[in-house]
């Protein structure tokens, strides 16, 4: 058999393979921008819990203020008609204790406040990561999507332009999605890729015959040394 048909399938292994790494890129691409997602959802969920915090914080805000002023509405009322003076102290007590729980919420309120800012200057700063990013990612995308596209096309013509032998044994070869591509060699007397041992009849053919074997374990077609 012509050895031009082995140096088209050898073209078509190596078209298979190229094809393979730029599927790799595009994922890896396809990658950044999902870990670049994952952090800014992050990073926006951090923001809305504190914003929740805070509606809450200012809420008990203002009602601690409202119980410490009925306190001391009570306590005062109390002290003009003369009433019990533990009645008075307890009034004076717990408005003491809620005053002081206002300090504690003011400065939850003031932390908050901070805290949101250096989110908002973070976020910021990583949307401006992401859209410089993004807008590489697409560029090196779409190269590769090219990559990907003229490989299959030549791939195509090269499958039509084999003999039907060839082109049988290949298109049944490809069925199977073999992992690493459909192409093997004879390696110290054994299969590449499965380690099969192969007979040194089928060796000679295959190496100097060049003749169309497929491997009997993991059925990849055996390209010849020197095509």
């Amino acid at each position: 058999m012509s050895a031009e048909w082995f140096f088209k399938l050898k073209e078509f292994d190596s078209l298979g393979k190229m094809r393979i790494n730029h599927l790799k890129v595009i994922q890896e691409q396809e990658q950044r921008l999902t870990k670049l997602n994952i952090r800014r959802q992050e990073q926006l969920d951090e923001a809305n819990g504190l914003k929740s915090e805070l509606l809450s914080v200012q809420q008990n805000y203002f009602e601690a203020e409202k119980k410490m002023n009925t306190c001391e509405e009570q306590a005062s009322r109390l002290k003009a008609v003369g009433g019990d003076e533990a009645k008075i102290a307890s009034f004076q007590k717990e408005a003491t204790n809620l005053e002081d729980s206002l300090f504690a919420l003011l400065e939850r309120t003031e932390a908050i406040h901070l805290e949101l800012e250096d989110k908002k200057t973070f976020l910021a700063g990583l949307e401006k990561t992401y859209q410089e990013i993004e807008t590489e990612v697409n560029e090196e995308i779409q190269e590769n999507q090219k990559g990907v596209s003229q490989a299959d096309l030549r791939m195509k013509l090269i499958l039509e332009e084999l003999p039907s032998g060839f082109r049988e044994t290949l298109e049944r070869t490809l069925k199977k999605n073999l992992a690493v591509g459909s192409f093997t060699r004879i390696d110290n007397g054994s299969c590449f890729f499965c380690r099969y041992k192969i007979s040194r009849t089928d060796e000679s053919e295959i190496d100097m015959q060049q003749m169309l074997k497929v491997c009997p374990q993991c059925s990849r077609i055996f390209l010849p040394y020197g095509s």
